[in-house]
Parts: C-alpha cells; sequence; structure tokens
C-alpha cells in the first residue's frame, strides 16, 4: 500500500510495526509512475494507497490491519519528467512519524507499507 508524504504529513498519524491501524484506502491506484521510479517488481505489489481528503465520487473502503512493515521511498526529481528513472530508495523503517529526511539528492516521496489483515 502506497501512503504519500503530502497526505501523510497533513493528516497522517504516527506508526510503527506491530501498530493496529484503520485507513480508509482506495483501491484504484495507477502504478506507472512507481514503475518508473522503482521497477516493476515492487511496483505491482501496491494494490492501494491511504486517502484522508474525501471524494465523494470515488469509493474507498476502510481497512484494519496491522502494520507488517515500513519503507520509506525516495526518488530523484527531474525538471521535465518529475522523476528520474530508476532512481528510487527502498529504507526499511520501525516507524513513521511525519516523514523521512531527503537523502541528498533524493527526495522523500512517501512510504510503502505491507498490513496484515
Amino acid at each position: 500500500m502506497w501512503v504519500d508524504r503530502a497526505d501523510w504529513n497533513c493528516c497522517g498519524e504516527p506508526f510503527r510495526i506491530g501498530s493496529q491501524v484503520t485507513w480508509e484506502l482506495r483501491r484504484d491506484i495507477d502504478v506507472r509512475w512507481l514503475m518508473e521510479a522503482l521497477g516493476s517488481d515492487t511496483a505491482v505489489s501496491v494494490d492501494a494507497f491511504q486517502y484522508h481528503h474525501g471524494d465523494t465520487d470515488v469509493a474507498s473502503e476502510q481497512t484494519s490491519g496491522t502494520v507488517a512493515r515500513i519503507r520509506a521511498v525516495h526518488w530523484r526529481s527531474a525538471p521535465q519528467t518529475g522523476t528520474v528513472p530508476g532512481s528510487g530508495v527502498l529504507t526499511e523503517l520501525n516507524e513513521a512519524d511525519r516523514g523521512a529526511p531527503d537523502r541528498g539528492d533524493l527526495t522523500f516521496e512517501g512510504f510503502l507499507v505491507t498490513l496484515k489483515q
């Protein structure tokens, strides 16, 4: 599941591995932009994204589970295309609390989170 930095920094609550969470998820995610930065093997595992800003025209589902894995996602941005292909880096974390710092020229973009239901 994808947790976007902008949405998370605005409205997210800290969580850690082992936390019980209930999140609104949307399943209509297009992972092509993740494929560009992280490759298809990682991107195809993303089946939803956390959604805080209610759009009544789009279906979301309340999902509860236990946080099993947290990875910070960083990539290099390009002025023309938005993302430098293949520049994505994943960092394992034990907790998430208002994002992660940028890593040199790699910008923090969000989290990949695994929930066990």
